[in-house]
């Protein structure tokens, strides 16, 4: 190899770490071109991230915790470290002019507090001017979920996990018992792992759907990830999917 092959070489290298760098780091990627629309910041549980992503998606996705000794949300996502963000503050840093789509993954949605949580959360969206019709309000009990929906609020009821992993005769009892859930407590979508979307939309396809994708850019998966995520962003009923936010600052 002479000097100038391997100058080249080395320079071709060079670029092609930039290029790698800067596509993991890209808002968006190859996959989601023409459905910018659709894509939300998944995980954005500080004030860091939040600034960040509402000037570049849609919406964005938060977990929320209810205390009902305080009355008030914890922005946070068990077992994660509580820094003690409290929703109303978060809120006060969202610019109400971008009509920004606002998902809250409330993780400890109950009988006990249902109505206090929900009490609460209007008076936030009053204070703060939210069009309720942004925010959707995401549990694993639909049965909970009634009140936000009379509310106002849109719902979605987070399904049991990992469906493709199960047996054939497993996933058709657990289809079975969704779909009683759904028929009895009628939230206006679902959601789940993007890995569990041929499933849902085979055996639920005029049912609105949220997913989340939140694969790393670069896994073995990679090429199978591209063709899925295409595929479910082509589908009319997934209205919001949640992406990775490859971003130190701020994550939690």
């Amino acid at each position: 190899m002479t000097l100038g092959s391997f100058t080249k070489g080395v320079i071709i290298l060079i670029l092609l770490f930039i290029a790698v760098f800067f596509y993991k780091k890209a808002t968006f990627k190859i996959d989601h071109i023409g459905y910018s629309s659709k894509l939300w910041a998944h995980r954005v549980n500080s004030i860091e991230k939040l600034e960040h992503t509402q000037k570049n998606y849609v919406g964005i996705e938060l977990d929320i915790v209810f205390n009902s000794t305080t009355k008030t949300f914890d922005v946070n996502h068990p077992p994660a470290k509580s820094i003690h963000l409290n929703l109303e503050e978060y809120l006060s840093h969202i610019n109400q002019t971008n009509e920004l789509g606002i998902w809250l993954d409330f993780k400890n949605l109950d009988s006990e507090n249902v109505k206090t949580a929900r009490n609460r959360l209007l008076f936030l969206t009053e204070k703060y001017q939210l069009n309720k019709n942004n925010i959707i309000v995401e549990s694993q009990y639909p049965e909970y979920l009634k009140l936000y929906q009379e509310a106002g609020f849109k719902t979605s009821y987070y399904l049991p996990a990992f469906l493709y992993r199960l047996s054939p005769e497993e996933l058709s009892k657990k289809i079975e018992e969704i779909k009683i859930e759904i028929k009895s407590q009628t939230p206006s979508s679902i959601s789940t792992n993007i890995v569990d979307y041929e499933i849902i939309a085979s055996n639920f396809p005029e049912q609105t759907k949220y997913l989340w994708s939140i694969d790393k850019t670069f896994t073995t998966r990679m090429f199978k990830n591209f063709i899925q995520t295409r595929k479910a962003l082509k589908d009319p009923k997934v209205e919001v999917l949640l992406v990775r936010v490859n971003r130190k600052k701020g994550h939690r």
